[in-house]
Order: structure tokens, then sequence, then C-alpha cells
């Protein structure tokens, strides 16, 4: 199941007046918004925040997303509507530089 697994980096910039209004939404994310994540396939997330920069850690497989998932278009709206408003600089890939791999005897 790992070989199926893709792992994407996001970083993004709050303003400085939303960190506590970020880190509270992200206390009582909705049933509805983690059910659509995990629908579309995500096995992990998470995000870090150094500062006013959020780093979001992505595991998903493809092969667990549901083909015919219906995505409460209403549900994600309002979730990147409140969450928006805290950017300064919304998510966007980052580039990896280096990685290591496992040790070959």
């Amino acid at each position: 199941m790992e070989a199926n697994r893709v792992t994407e980096i996001k970083v993004a910039h709050l303003h400085p007046d939303q960190v506590q209004r970020y880190e509270q939404l992200h206390r009582d994310i909705p049933a509805g918004n983690e059910r659509h994540m995990r629908e579309a396939g995500i096995v992990s997330l998470r995000i870090f925040r150094e500062g006013l920069t959020l780093f979001m850690i992505v595991e998903s497989d493809p092969s667990l997303a549901l083909p015919d998932r219906v995505i409460d278009h209403a549900l994600e709206e309002e979730w990147h509507l409140l969450t928006g408003k805290c950017f300064s600089k919304v998510w966007r890939d980052a580039s990896e530089i280096y990685q290591l791999h496992e040790a070959t005897s």
C-alpha cells in the first residue's frame, strides 16, 4: 500500500493578526471536511507553524480515493472563506531539494 502514496509539501503565510484565529479553526475542523479529505484519498495531513509560516504535509493514496464521491461545494467554500482570510500568501507547492533514500546493502 505504501507504493501508491504521494507526498506533497505546501507552504503558506499568515497575517500577523490571524495566527490565533487560524489555529482555533483547526482545533475543531468540521467532520464533513475531514470526511471529504479521506474520500479524496488523503491518508495523513499535518500542518506546522514557524512564526507566520505554515508548512503542510499531505500524504495521499489515489487508490483509496472514492471515484464517485460527492463533493459538498458549499462546505468546502465556507472552509476556504474562513481560513482564506488568515493568509497573507496562500498555499503553494514547496520544492524538494534533497531526499535521503533508504540504505542499500
